[in-house]
């Protein structure tokens, strides 16, 4: 292949990973621009699938050249290394998932040759088959970039996500551009946001050309999709592009969970893995739901660890690779070879309904490795998904099963008729976080401060309402996640306005203790139960334990529920036990009981004297003792 001597007018930028099934759409979308001075860069972020091979025909063209990275190092990692690449006077992007109409070049160049003064020139874009428009943000965005980029969603707008303009939609000048956020800083669906605000905040000039020019591929493997969609998330991001254990990502979607893994997992980086001649290979299969970094309380003890993970998981749940520990990943395709390969002592299948199809599978593969359950939610929604017969069936043919309470435990025995087997059965909560987070960084009381009623909400505030009513009673609110907020727009703006309502950001784990302690009290989900002590009438409100409940138990803090007299509710059960609910049947009821301080005082010392029962590592021992007695590893 000759490689052109002069420079083109135009450099092409096109980064691609997986997406062999797009590419040759989009180059040839290229080849039929009306200006025909351009190069294209293709860098493909070390692919697995057949991209090279989609590259090769188009090779024959002089002006087309492929790069491959030698591992996925992420988008603007690709972006980069492909403007360093380039020799043309103006940049322009072209994502392989995406094309350019006819004019889109010609359109864009004549825009930036017109006028020295703009720095970049984007065209008008279609997406999802039926809408168009010059920005993501609508025309009220032309000539308003720089506002624009701090929009929020607006209602009902057809695309969620927060970009302005989207890459293949854009030409700019080479020289003077800042370079793109790279994976080892920060992982953003804003990525492209970010940039254009920090060629504007250097001076740059915006122009719109005019006309749709190109067409913006909405798909589940989008970038803003894998980040901030729903579902989305770390887990889906990290599998898509193969991220291996021991890499930390700062993950900051425009909405959703954001995590930073290095500050939260930093700490377990360096702990060694050290099987004994006792210890169990267990494979993982499913999901570990909101606390995965419980499952070094097994490496911890030696127990060696496999993932055969669910291939779609939640915007919340979590899957491996992991950036912390030491777990082998089983590959979808294949994972029977690899078991016979490994040959597990036992499977540990959990955790959510979401995972059933994936256990079914498990299952009927017929290992002869026992199989154990821990089913955490939930039946209900099992029944809406048509999942309840794969659900009964897991239950029924597992070895063990795990469920998160005995109400839980005698619901499903009364569902399946009688048939559970009690002694192959056992009680943990199937999300407990790790001990670690457990710490003695007490703080003083607010409430001993300034005579306040202060408590805290670190999760939905389901039934928290009406906030007027709490106000009157002079109970702050102190409402923690970013996200939440976000997803409770309504709730929050009106709680604002009551003056009782304090917004915070997520709080880390490493500082459960030291943020939350500060409280008087937590909130859990708000309901009234009508299932009269009949578990058969129950609903899931009342046999669900959310993950927050580890969270206030970290903190010591006493739960805030609602009474419930002669319903079996499993929340109310388990504070009822260890001595630290509030139980109320009013608000005024519940303002009287916050400002008793001795009784306050008393339930607090017994959730502070209760809460190692709520960390996993509590645990670990007795749930390898039942894994052995339901016939794993050598100990059986």
């Amino acid at each position: 292949m000759s490689v052109p001597t002069s420079a083109p007018l135009v450099s092409v930028l096109m980064p691609t990973f997986k997406q062999a099934h797009f590419l040759p759409r989009a180059v040839e979308s290229l080849l039929a621009q009306r200006l025909q001075d351009w190069e294209l860069i293709v860098v493909d972020d070390g692919s697995p699938d057949e991209t090279r091979a989609a590259v090769q025909p188009f090779l024959a063209d002089p002006r087309v050249s492929y790069h491959r990275l030698p591992h996925n190092a992420g988008l603007g990692a690709a972006l980069n290394h492909a403007s360093a690449l380039a020799r043309g006077t103006y940049l322009a992007y072209l994502p392989s998932d995406d094309l350019y109409f006819p004019q889109h070049l010609e359109r864009l160049c004549s825009v930036l040759a017109a006028d020295p003064g703009v720095t970049l020139a984007y065209g008008g874009l279609r997406w999802g088959y039926r809408f168009s428009g010059p920005t993501l943000r609508g025309e009220e965005a032309v000539g308003n970039e720089a506002q624009a980029l701090d929009w929020p969603l607006a209602s009902g707008q057809s695309v969620k996500c927060l970009n302005l303009l989207t890459l293949v939609q854009v030409m700019h000048r080479r020289e003077g551009v800042p370079r793109w956020t790279e994976r080892t800083e920060k992982v953003s669906d804003r990525l492209e946001a970010d940039f254009w605000r920090a060629m504007l905040e250097g001076g740059a000039r915006f122009a719109f050309g005019g006309g749709v020019t190109c067409e913006w591929v909405e798909h589940p493997e989008g970038q803003h999709n894998l980040i901030a969609g729903v579902p989305g998330g770390l887990s889906r991001y990290r599998a898509h592009h193969g991220i291996p254990s021991g890499e930390y990502l700062n993950f900051q979607p425009s909405r959703g969970m954001r995590v930073n893994e290095r500050e939260r997992y930093g700490r377990f980086a360096e702990q060694p893995l050290t099987p004994g001649p006792d210890s169990l290979k267990i494979l993982l299969v499913g999901s570990l739901g909101f606390n995965p970094e419980r499952l070094l309380a097994f490496e911890e003890r030696g127990h060696r660890l496999y993932g055969l993970w669910s291939p779609e998981p939640e915007t919340w749940d979590h899957t491996g690779p992991f950036s912390f520990g030491h777990v082998t990943d089983l590959p979808h395709e294949g994972w029977r070879a690899a078991v016979e390969e490994i040959k597990p002592d036992v499977i540990y299948a959990l955790l959510n309904w979401q995972a059933l199809p994936l256990i079914r599978e498990v299952l009927d593969a017929r290992t002869g490795i026992p199989l154990v359950f821990h089913f955490k939610e939930g039946p209900f929604i099992c029944h809406e998904h048509g999942l309840w017969s794969t659900l009964t069936r897991v239950l029924r043919e597992s070895d063990g099963q795990i469920y998160i309470s005995p109400e839980n435990r005698e619901w499903f025995r009364l569902a399946l008729g009688g048939e559970t087997d009690l002694s192959r059965t056992l009680i943990l909560d199937g999300d407990l976080p790790k001990l670690d987070w457990f710490t003695g960084d007490w703080s003083p009381k607010l409430s001993a401060g300034d005579g306040e009623i202060h408590t805290v909400c670190a999760g939905r505030p389901l039934g928290l309402e009406p906030l007027s009513e709490l106000g009157q009673q002079g109970i702050h609110v102190h409402f923690y996640g970013t996200h939440f907020h976000e997803w409770f727009p309504n709730w929050t703006r009106t709680g604002l306005e009551s003056g009782y309502l304090h917004l915070h950001p997520t709080v880390e784990p490493g500082d459960w203790v030291r943020e939350l302690s500060r409280y008087d009290a937590a909130w859990v989900q708000q309901f009234a139960s009508d299932n009269g002590g009949d578990l058969r009438r129950a609903s899931w409100d009342d046999l669900n334990l959310p993950a927050r409940l580890g969270t206030y138990a970290a903190a010591g803090l006493p739960w805030i529920m609602r009474e419930n007299p002669g319903s079996c509710v499993a929340m109310a059960e388990l504070a009822r036990a260890h001595g630290f609910g509030v139980f109320y049947r009013n608000f005024g009821d519940l303002g009287q009981q916050l400002r008793d301080r001795a009784r306050l005082e008393r339930q607090t010392a017994n959730a502070r004297a209760a809460r190692h029962h709520f960390a996993f590592d509590t645990h670990v021992d007795e749930l390898i003792a039942f894994f052995r007695r339901v016939g794993a590893g050598p100990g059986a």
